[in-house]
């Protein structure tokens, strides 16, 4: 895990605020991220790279940069020890109780988990705020691509972290699983209810996370953001 050396510098390092870094858990922050403008056009549904438009392409290229000015991503995890998992019930050292049918195929064999939350932060929501105002549409939907091409980026950065860590600790990850995504088991297909969202946010103190949950939707603020768990199997 990032300790309070590797994550800021030692000017930053004054003004952290220890008491809130232990509620919201360890943290990682990815290494810059690095967008590509042809993968934002294929998103949109271009194949063929010679035949996008000029206005097209320069908007792609000037909201790419944007996004890469502005993104601020982060992650917060913490772990726990799991105390059963049977009957597609997941039970946390705490008590808690998470509900999946999926959880009997990946959580079995773990004895941890690891909760997350990410976002790329408030400046991609202001950035489509702004859009929006003047309604410039082909702006907002190059950003969502391009977010959204972030947020993979960084939970595949945060994977490859947490993975390495754990291999060195003997330990192999689950995939990752999250309120609101199907699974397919037995060829049925099984849903984690978004509702359980609030447990995730349940491993962290709540109101120290840069992420807040709307009450009524359980959709996270700022948009860009994902929530999820790991298992941990000993090997």
């Amino acid at each position: 895990m990032l300790n309070m050396e590797d994550a800021f510098s030692k000017e930053w390092k004054r003004k952290v605020d220890y008491k809130l870094l232990q509620l919201r858990g360890s943290m990682f922050e990815p290494v810059p991220i690095e967008l590509s403008v042809d993968k934002v056009l294929r998103l949109l549904g271009y194949t063929d790279m010679e035949r996008v438009k000029l206005a097209i392409r320069k908007a792609s290229e000037e909201v790419v940069v944007q996004v890469k000015d502005v993104v601020k991503p982060v992650v917060y995890f913490k772990y726990k020890d799991i105390r059963s998992c049977s009957d597609g019930v997941l039970e946390i050292e705490d008590g808690t109780l998470l509900h999946c049918k999926a959880f009997q195929r990946y959580m079995e064999g773990c004895d941890k988990v690891v909760a997350l939350v990410l976002t790329l932060g408030q400046p991609i929501d202001d950035l489509e705020a702004e859009f929006s105002a003047k309604d410039q549409l082909l702006e907002m939907v190059i950003l969502e691509m391009a977010a959204w091409l972030a947020i993979e980026e960084v939970t595949k950065q945060f994977t490859i972290y947490l993975r390495d860590i754990e291999r060195q600790r003997r330990y192999r990850l689950s995939r990752r699983m999250a309120p609101g995504y199907g699974y397919k088991i037995d060829g049925e297909k099984c849903t984690w209810a978004l509702e359980e969202q609030p447990k995730i946010f349940d491993f962290f103190e709540p109101r120290s996370l840069p992420v807040q949950l709307l009450e009524n939707s359980f959709a996270m603020m700022p948009k860009m953001s994902r929530s999820g768990i790991f298992g941990l199997r000993p090997f």
